[in-house]
């Protein structure tokens, strides 16, 4: 691979899902963290302010954000277990529920600018939920302040 964009044609090529291509791969290419790890992630980047990307979306619709994360507010609803993450920029607003992450993986898909390093969150159906990657411009390396984020979260043995 030279662009991470050729992984979604390698995939498809091979008919496997991303959990799937995941598990089938070395551990420096692929590893599951604590689902906790998007919470994590995110208190990091708010308190150092660097630049993130989060890709949300389903099959007819993705949204991006680049940028710094103004607000970060936990909340939970009264009689309810569900925690929900919410990110709140003037921009851009994110409510995700934290319990329906069942899955969560650092990748590390090589570029010809390096390897660019992301967090990918899964529900129950094996659903993609949202994929985290530190801000970067084509034919620039990614930051290393976003590799160091990352390697702070708790990996599962």
């Amino acid at each position: 691979m030279t662009d991470v964009h050729q992984f979604f044609k390698i995939l498809q090529e091979n008919n496997l899902s991303r959990q799937q291509a995941f598990k089938a791969v070395s551990d420096d290419l692929a590893y599951q963290v604590d689902n906790s790890a998007l919470k994590t992630l995110l208190a990091l980047a708010k308190e150092v302010q660097n630049e993130i990307m989060i890709f949300v979306g389903n099959r007819g619709c993705v949204q991006i954000f680049t940028g710094k994360i103004d607000r970060l507010v936990p909340h939970q609803f009264e009689n309810s277990e569900q925690v929900w993450i919410n990110i709140f920029n003037p921009a851009f607003t994110l409510h995700l529920i934290e319990s329906e992450i069942v899955e969560s993986w650092i990748t590390r898909k090589p570029t010809q600018d390096g390897f660019v390093t992301s967090l990918e969150l899964f529900d129950s159906k094996g659903q993609q939920i949202a994929q985290l990657y530190g801000q970067r411009t084509e034919g620039t390396k990614e930051q290393q302040q976003w590799r160091e984020q990352l390697n702070a979260l708790a990996k599962i043995a």
